[in-house]
This record gives structure tokens, C-alpha cells and sequence, in this order.
């Protein structure tokens, strides 16, 4: 791991856990990572095509800066496993006493899985394999020694037949990458992944190196991808403050699932979806957008604020293009106008999971917010400020949003008064 800033918890207790499933992006008093508790972290990877998975080798080399390591085994997905020190595995609970010194834990995990009947999101074929890092290395709760930290790579083995792997970290050599998240101490590979026989097209975009992969003979439409970036990218950074290093844009047809799925530093769609649907809003942005900003709603027993996040991410689907002058104000003014009509008949926005039709009235209501925003500001700022505000919190609710608009403007937002809100 680079020696990155972060806020380093003194705990009490040597065996304090550091939850790896929490990501905590606010930090207080700053301090840099000592090298002298970096340990060398490898994830050694072996894809199995007939067993539809892979077998996994987890190395680390001072096992005495890790007392422990637990994750989740709900599913089976995880067969076969072993290691050196001590391996408890107990209602679907994976515990493993590191030894001092070399240590290793190994796996076979099936990667294949269906989000629906007949629909993937996740596939290991004869050809090639499109899945989740987030699926190949489970998540875990670690007790380490305080200020313990990893130096992080990834290696690939491929079947003979395959021509290479991609991913969403930047690449060593080879098939091997570095695997660098700031928020965690112990880094695991996350976003989307694909290796074997597939295409590709390249570019630096705004120091963004962006890469659009796919299986051949899927058509996914790789070059129309890439240059679509070529001109929205420098709209995404103005709205956003930032771009990620490396993005990975993956794809492919049925039965792979009908959508759009973000991760970190990559997202799929599915071949079949447009890069701009007729109603004018991208489906490729909407997913984008929930990639750089990372905002989620909180949910309670008694509300859900899904919409935030969603109509948002549909807000700016159309919005970059509007700014990137792919579109007239009179069309934006008709996408607006449509989605009114498709959300007409939604009564409360913070009741149930932002489905359609409550994310086409989420839009409405945060093109009202954006106008009022600007006009009481006279145009000092607009809904870009307030996102912003909201990334740094990320798990974000309707009094977040509320408190990052009264920062710019002040109380007493119009827009807030609405019954949708109630």
C-alpha cells in the first residue's frame, strides 16, 4: 500500500477488529502509515473454466501483524479451504489464527451465479470469465496490530487458451496489479474483472486512463463507448471535483443480466442497453455517477432514502450531456417534462426502494432543488456543490441533504417543503 494519509485508530487493546465491510472516508488528526508495519499481501488467482470458478491462494508474510482473519461462508461459495495456523470454520463462519512468519490461506470459489432465473451477474465460461472482485475475495474482519498495513497485489493465471485479464486497478506486469485502496488497511481487489478471450478499446481521458472491455462476438459496442467519454469526461470532473485513475467499463449479452452495474472502479452493462435511451437519459452516465460519487441511501425501519442516490445518479445521466452540448435546453426541458408524467403518481418518495417511477419524481424534485439553489446564490452555486458534499459523507439521508443545501443557501428551501418529503 502507498503510504497514504489516514486517521489511524490508537486502540487499547491489540485485538481491537477493524471492520474491512465499514469504510469510514472522515478523518480527524492526520498521521503517516509506518513502513515498518507494511507486510507484503498477495492474491494468487487460478481460473478453473470447467468448475466455473477459481482456486485462490491469499499469502502474507508477516502472519504476526494479523492475529486474526473471519469472513462469511453463507452461501458455500467458498469450498476446499485450508491454511497454515489454525482454520475454524463454524456456522458458516470462517476464522483463521494467522501463524507467524509465511502465512497462507487457500480456496476454490465459484464465480458463476444467477441474479435471476436465467439472468447473471457473474459468469465463468470455456471462453472467458466476467465477474466481481467483490465475489472472488470474500470480505473480512481483521484483528491486526495497530498501524499494521498491507502492500497489496493481484496475479492471474489463465488457461491456455486465454489471452488476458483487465481490471480496474492499475497493472504491475502482466497479469499482475496493485491492489492500493486508501480507506482500508488491508486491501482486497474489488469492482469488476475480465479475462480471457476479449476485445478492448483504450484511452486517456483528463488523466483518467479508461479502458471498455467485452467477450468477442458480444457485441458490445466498445469504440461508441470511448468516444462517448471523450467528450462527457470533462463535464463528469467540473460535477464532480474528481475522476478516478482507471476506469473499467465491461460488457457483454445475454444471459448475462438486462442492466447497468457500478463497483468502486468499474461498472457493466449489458450489450443491449443503449449509451443514451430514447427518453434522452444514458444509462452508461446513471451508472458512472453512482461509481465516482459513491452516494447510497440510508434506510431505517421507517424510511428509505434509496431516492437520493438514484435520482441523482439519473439526474446527471442527462445533465453532463446537456453541459457537454449533446442535447438542446429545449430537449433537456422535454426529459424533465417526461419524467413528471412517470412519476405523477407517486405520493412519498421515502417509503419504499427508489424503483422507476420514484426515481423519474426523485429527478423533478432535485431539477426544482438545483433551480432554487442557483437562483437564491445567483448562480454562486448549484446541485454540483451540494453532491459534493454528500460524497464525503457518502451514506447519506434526507437531513444530510438537507443540512449540505442550507450550508449554500440557507433555511427555509421551498423545495424541501414538498409533501413528496413528508
Amino acid at each position: 500500500m502507498l503510504l497514504s494519509i489516514l486517521n489511524l485508530l490508537k486502540p487499547s487493546s491489540w485485538s481491537v477488529l477493524l471492520s474491512l465491510l465499514i469504510v469510514n472516508p472522515s478523518v480527524g488528526a492526520e498521521s503517516t502509515l509506518n513502513p515498518e508495519l507494511a507486510y507484503k499481501l498477495h492474491y494468487h488467482v487460478t481460473f478453473e473454466p470447467e468448475r466455473e470458478g477459481a482456486s485462490v491462494a491469499i499469502s502474507i508474510e508477516k502472519g504476526e501483524l494479523l492475529k486474526t482473519i473471519e469472513f462469511a461462508n453463507s452461501h458455500s461459495v467458498y469450498s476446499d479451504i485450508r491454511a497454515t495456523g489454525k482454520l475454524t470454520q463454524k456456522d458458516k463462519r470462517v476464522t483463521w489464527e494467522l501463524p507467524k512468519g509465511k502465512a497462507r490461506l487457500t480456496y476454490f470459489v465459484t464465480l458463476t451465479n444467477e441474479r435471476s432465473p436465467g439472468k447473471y451477474d457473474a459468469r465463468v465460461t470455456k471462453d472467458w470469465a466476467l465477474f466481481r472482485g467483490d465475489d472472488l475475495i470474500p470480505a473480512v474482519t481483521v484483528a491486526e496490530v495497530p498501524g499494521a498495513h498491507a502492500v497489496a497485489t493481484l496475479e492471474f493465471v489463465l488457461p491456455t487458451s486465454w489471452d488476458s485479464v483487465e481490471t480496474g486497478w492499475p497493472r504491475k506486469k502482466a497479469n499482475t496489479f496493485i491492489i492500493d485502496n486508501p480507506e482500508r488497511l488491508f486491501d482486497r481487489p474489488i469492482g469488476w474483472m475480465i479475462a480471457g478471450d476479449f476485445g478492448s478499446r483504450r484511452a486517456n481521458v483528463a488523466k483518467t486512463d479508461i479502458a471498455i472491455a467485452a467477450p468477442k462476438g458480444e457485441n458490445f459496442r466498445r469504440m461508441d463507448a470511448l468516444v462517448f467519454f471523450n467528450f462527457v469526461w470533462p463535464e463528469i470532473a467540473k460535477a464532480f471535483g474528481k475522476t478516478p485513475e482507471k476506469l473499467l467499463v465491461v460488457g457483454a449479452g445475454d444471459p448475462m443480466w438486462r442492466g447497468g452495474l457500478s463497483a468502486s472502479n468499474s461498472l457493466f452493462l449489458h450489450s443491449d442497453r443503449p449509451l443514451v435511451s430514447e427518453n434522452g437519459t444514458s444509462p452508461l452516465l446513471h451508472e458512472l455517477t453512482h461509481m465516482v460519487t459513491r452516494i447510497s441511501g440510508v434506510q431505517t425501519e421507517t424510511t428509505n432514502d434509496d431516492w437520493i442516490a438514484e435520482g441523482l445518479a439519473e439526474f446527471y445521466s442527462f445533465e453532463l450531456l446537456y453541459r457537454a452540448d449533446g442535447m438542446t435546453k429545449a430537449r433537456r426541458s422535454k426529459i424533465i417534462k417526461n419524467l413528471g408524467k412517470w412519476g405523477a403518481d407517486v405520493t412519498h418518495l421515502r417509503k419504499t426502494k427508489s424503483t422507476g417511477p420514484i426515481t423519474a419524481r426523485a429527478v423533478v424534485l432535485l431539477d426544482d432543488l438545483n433551480q432554487e439553489i442557483k437562483k437564491r446564490s445567483n448562480k454562486k452555486y448549484d446541485l454540483d456543490d451540494v453532491t459534493r458534499q454528500l460524497m464525503e459523507k457518502r451514506k447519506v439521508s434526507f437531513d444530510d441533504l438537507k443540512a449540505a443545501t442550507e450550508k449554500l443557501i440557507g433555511s427555509d428551501v421551498e423545495t424541501f417543503k414538498s409533501a413528496l418529503l413528508k
